[in-house]
Order: structure tokens, then sequence, then C-alpha cells
């Protein structure tokens, strides 16, 4: 005979962050015993008493949902065991639970399996993408074959630590990793491998807000006037002033041909989103399309050593203002100040397109047809740094009458 109840074990003296497990008592013969199992859960103490989740907790009607799918699922493989067996002991039960079917396939085997299927139809960044967090799983996990029956808040908690304090990404990063990771449980729902959604019910690490990089008008004046010293140096600043003038990702750019070309626009399906979009070509951007005779092929650089390259360029360019940014290092979050040119990359270029075009006064709609923006909302963000650019823009003002 046994039964089961929910039990917090303990509570960190410093945090106050328990696990809660669920309790199997077990009663035979006038033999007593206890054991307890995880569900993958954890609770500030202040949150619960005997057994029951604080109505003051956020979030309480997902965190029993999930409790009580991990319980059902105990209690039901409680009751085949004891119709298997006859009886259940806490011996006999770690027996069963150290045994895996020789079926199940463990995590990393399945992520690889997703891979291969995806690499028919991705993109190869996606890939490398991919790949990357396939390295980082085999990292982390060790020589652990983690199942997909593990995959609770703590496995989440405790990969995200993982990367923030052992690889150092910063929290937008770890944010669109564990998209990567959700899109692999999507698939794995739709092949049959999951019964339902449970994993979207838990918490994952957020986007937070970081410092968006644009030239201003007057530092794009000074790109376009600077003289470059070598021929090197002259195709990074070409390349750069069409992601400027173009407001397209650097993939797209370095494509450009004369085909593309029909009147006093470009015409371009964008790799990245499969979008049509048309260009008008500024009488700059000509300038330079005309100097290579419409083909960019001569300009092709890998995309990393393009920003390693511009950040020399912008130096000479004399784009060096001190720059205030927000950096998170271990999860801490800091402001450090950097020169400017030391913070500018290739897609410095497309956003300088859009917050230009913003002040311009050019409708978003209209932008968003030109950069090919999926969502409108998208844009919403450069808005907001067109507006502190006119607020600087008027300081300037205000300290000229002074």
């Amino acid at each position: 005979m046994y039964r089961t109840k929910y039990v917090l074990k303990n509570p960190s003296k410093k945090s106050g962050i328990g696990k809660i497990t669920i309790e199997i008592y077990f009663s035979r013969d006038s033999k007593r015993e206890r054991m307890y199992l995880p569900t993958g859960e954890e609770i500030h103490e202040k949150f619960w008493k005997n057994g029951i989740i604080s109505k003051s907790y956020p979030q309480k009607e997902q965190l029993l949902r999930r409790l009580e799918d991990k319980h059902q699922e105990v209690k039901q493989q409680l009751y085949q065991w004891e119709k298997e067996i006859g009886y259940l002991t806490v011996d006999l039960i770690k027996t069963k639970l150290e045994e895996k079917p020789v079926q199940e396939r463990d995590i990393l085997t399945l992520f690889e399996e997703f891979m291969e299927v995806k690499k028919l139809t991705a993109k190869h960044k996606m890939v490398i993408k991919l790949t990357t967090i396939k390295n980082h799983l085999k990292i982390f996990l060790g020589r652990k074959k983690m199942y997909l029956v593990e995959y609770n808040q703590t496995f989440i908690n405790k990969l995200t630590h993982y990367w923030e304090q052992k690889v150092g990404l910063q929290p937008n990063t770890i944010h669109k990793n564990f998209r990567f990771i959700l899109l692999f449980m999507n698939y794995l729902r739709k092949e049959g491998l999951l019964e339902n959604e449970f994993y979207k019910e838990f918490q994952y690490p957020r986007m937070v807000e970081t410092n968006t990089i644009v030239l201003s008008k007057g530092e794009v004046v000074k790109l376009i006037q600077y003289v470059p010293k070598t021929n090197s140096e002259s195709k990074v600043r070409d390349l750069f002033l069409v992601l400027i003038f173009t407001g397209l990702r650097f993939g797209d750019a370095v494509r450009i041909r004369k085909s593309w070309v029909r009147g006093e626009f470009l015409f371009i399906n964008t790799q990245k989103t499969g979008e049509k979009v048309s260009i008008p070509i500024h009488p700059h951007l000509k300038e330079v399309l005309a100097k290579y005779e419409y083909d960019l092929i001569p300009l092709r650089i890998s995309n990393q050593k393009f920003n390693d390259y511009v950040k020399g360029l912008c130096r000479e360019a004399g784009i060096t203002d001190q720059i205030e940014i927000v950096r998170y290092e271990k999860g801490v979050k800091k402001y450090l100040t950097f020169p400017k040119h030391q913070l500018i990359a290739s897609h410095t270029g497309r956003r300088t397109f859009i917050t230009n075009a913003i002040l311009a006064g050019i409708p978003l709609p209209v932008i968003q047809k030109i950069t090919g923006h999926r969502k409108l909302t998208t844009l919403q963000k450069y808005v907001e740094i067109a507006d502190e650019n006119k607020r600087t823009e008027l300081e300037k003002l205000s300290n000229f009458f002074k």
C-alpha cells in the first residue's frame, strides 16, 4: 500500500527556494518507507504551506497544472509497476527508475535528428546556429544522457546559468537560443514524441533593452568625404555606404548585380526572409554602384572580416565620440563607455538607413516595404532612436543660443 503527496525539500537558507518533490509513502507488513521523486519545479518557501501553494504566488495555475501532470504520470507508473510486481518498495522503484527503455532516445540524439531534417530546408546560418547550440548542450550535459522527461524548469534555469556564467552570452542571445530549442520541442510534438506542449508553460529568459548604434547624418557625411588610404579601405568604405543607403542586410548587399537595377530602383529577393523589396537608388549609392559597374562581387568579404575593418575605417573617418552602452557580464548589468567606432558593425548600416529614413519623415509602412521587415512593430524601436536623435540636435541648438 502506498500514498503520494507534494513535499518541499531543502529550502536554501540563503535564497529560501526549495525543490518541490512527490513523496511516496509505503506501508507493508508493518514496514514504513518513504522516497521522494523530483518534479523539476522550485518555489520559495514563503509561498508553500503544507503542500499548498499560496494564492499570492505568480503563475500559480500554470505551476499547479505542471505538477498535476507530473503527479498523474507518477501515479500511473506506480500503478503499472504494482500490477506487474504485485507490491512496491523503495528498492523496487529505484531499480525500475534506473531502467531506460532501449528504444528511448536521449535529447542530444533527438536534437541531431532534428538538425538533419532542418538541413534539408533551413538556411546555412540557421544550421550553424543549431550546431553551436548542439555543441553547447554536449559540453553542458557532459557524459550524462538526458531524456525528455527531464526537460523541466530546473534544466532551463541551469542551462541559462551555463550560457550566462560559463559561455558569457548576452541575455538576448540566450533568449534566441531558447527560441531554437522551442522550435526543436515543437518538432518533437509534431512527430508524436511529446504528448502535449508542457514545455511552453515554463519560464524562459526574456529579451532586454540594448543600445542600438546608428550613424548620424553628420557621421555619414564624414564617411562620404573621407579619402581612403588604401584600395582595401576604399572597398570597405564603399560597401558600408551601400549598406547605409540601401538598408540591406550584409548578405544581400554583397550580392548586388546589374540585373537587379531597373530604372532608379534596385529589386531584390532578400535571403533571410524571401521578401521582395524595391529600393530607390540614392545619388551617393548610384555613384558607388557605377564605380563597380553595378556588380559588387569585387567587394565580397566575410562578415567577420568586414566588422573588423569597418571599425578602423570609422576611426580614421573621425567617428570616435564616446558612447555609453549596457552590457551584461555573467548576468550583471553594467554601463560601459567606448569610442563609437569600436561598436560599429555591418548591421549598423541597416540601422542607420532606417533611423535616418524616419528622421526624414518617411512613413513606417514605406520603410517596411524597402527593408523587408515582416512586422511593422519591429521598426517601432527605431522611432524611439530617431526621437532621441532629435532631442540631441535640439540640445545643440539650445547651446548655440546661450
